[in-house]
């Protein structure tokens, strides 16, 4: 298997390579996949694809030049867990207590989160932010 490229080779010289390197796939799985998992199990790092976005690209329905801010969400006790913030298709993943760098309307969100809490004596409703954060300024 010296003279192996996965490039040029056929559907038997792919299916045998995956399975030497012990590469798990399905029957109906396509060539260009099967070569991309081959790849990575080789250790071979795959082309970006031309339309991946980069970190900083806009989200969809958002203009490249949109503001952004520095948040950073309040950490709790009881919720460890990072926050997840979805925007017009695109999730953001944000860590509890550290400074991140957010679109506007990831703030915005992060400000119509509310819940209600009941007081169990008066049944008297309170409106709390459910994601406490603080804008550190503007990015």
């Amino acid at each position: 298997m010296s003279d192996f490229n996965v490039d040029t080779a056929d559907r038997a010289e792919l299916e045998a390579a995956a399975t030497d390197l012990g590469v798990k796939y399905r029957a109906d799985v396509k060539d260009d996949t099967l070569r991309a998992k081959i790849k990575e199990q080789l250790g071979e790092a795959a082309p970006a694809p031309d339309n991946a976005k980069t970190p900083d690209q806009a989200a969809p329905g958002e203009s490249a030049k949109a503001k952004r801010f520095k948040i950073i969400v309040a950490t709790h006790d009881q919720d460890k867990q990072p926050v997840q913030v979805g925007v017009n298709g695109r999730n953001y993943v944000i860590e509890r207590g550290k400074e991140v760098t957010v679109p506007e309307s990831v703030v915005e969100v992060l400000r119509n989160a509310i819940q209600h809490q009941y007081d169990p004596k008066t049944m008297q409703e309170t409106k709390v932010t459910a994601y406490p954060f603080q804008v550190m300024g503007e990015a």
